[in-house]
């Protein structure tokens, strides 16, 4: 067995189908992507070339594609903010002793494994003006006059996805730091207690520096996971109201599958794809910095 798996061609025999399958479900739609992005075409008619008039439609004259661009940047950071310092709280106190700590790491994963659709529609059940917990606790507090239709507020509303999606999230970069830590020494921390270092400064001096590639992983996964966030805005605010929640992966399938302009929505796709190539190149780059 340890002679046939040395061997290149059966490394390969084995390597070529998940390979070829990669291929179709990943690059050849990207290909594709850019390339219908070229065109005027509604999916059933003729395919008509504009060039990158689609791309310069999006930055000139299309209002709800910069709207969708500043609340996916806010979604962005609003997720960041949220999930990243919670996630490593929790994982820096479960990795402090505490009792039953596999079955914490369980509870705080399990609502990765939900699908964002059903969060989504979870945190309807919160946010709803009528029957809604949030808005029956503020009630039954007395606080009537704070109640509102939190969904159908402008102002909040986008709020109302990035809190979804970072209760979905923050359990899964939990285990990345947990792992991170998990790689920590215990000497090192036993030699730090001798010197005289108390808790925080072992939280700032030792275990973020030595968790930092862990770090960096959980930063690029939030950032890019966020930036194409798209069933659980769908199933919670629709975009709504009056776009004030829409993102630019809704504000794509809007185009491309309602409003059946799929050159169009196409051209949206590449700027989603850029973001996220951007953003990762970029952190990539700084963590790469950092450690030389």
């Amino acid at each position: 067995m340890e002679k046939m798996l040395r061997n290149k061609w059966t490394i390969s025999f084995f390597v070529f189908p998940a390979l070829l399958i990669y291929m179709y479900v990943l690059p050849i739609p990207i290909i594709k992507s850019i390339y219908y992005s070229l065109f005027d075409w509604n999916l059933i008619g003729t395919q008509i070339f504009v060039g990158l008039k689609n791309y310069s439609d999006l930055f000139i004259n299309d209002n709800i594609f910069m709207m969708s661009l500043k609340n996916t940047l806010i979604f962005s950071f609003g997720c960041i903010v949220l999930q990243l310092p919670l996630a490593f709280l929790l994982a820096n106190l479960l990795n402090g002793g505490v009792r039953a700590v596999n079955f914490f790491r369980n509870v705080y994963f399990f609502p990765v494994i939900i699908s964002g659709t059903s969060v989504g529609l979870l945190f309807l059940f919160i946010f709803h003006s009528d029957m809604g917990l949030l808005n029956m606790m503020i009630r039954a507090l007395g606080y009537t006059g704070f109640d509102k239709d939190w969904l159908s507020d402008s102002k909040f509303a986008i709020y109302g996805p990035i809190i979804a999606l970072s209760w979905q999230y923050f359990g899964y970069h939990m285990v990345i730091y947990l792992t991170g830590m998990s790689t920590i020494s215990k000497d090192t921390f036993e030699s730090a207690k001798i010197d005289g270092v108390n808790g925080a400064q072992m939280l700032l001096h030792i275990t973020l520096p030595l968790i930092k590639p862990f770090i960096i992983i959980s930063l690029v996964l939030c950032l890019t996971g966020s930036v194409k966030a798209f069933d659980t805005v769908i199933s919670l605010t629709g975009g709504g109201p009056a776009h004030h929640s829409d993102v630019l992966a809704l504000h794509m399938y809007n185009t491309a599958f309602v409003q059946m302009r799929y050159g169009y929505g196409s051209a949206v796709a590449v700027v989603l794809l850029m973001m996220n190539i951007i953003f990762s190149v970029t952190l990539s780059i700084f963590a790469w910095e950092r450690r030389s």
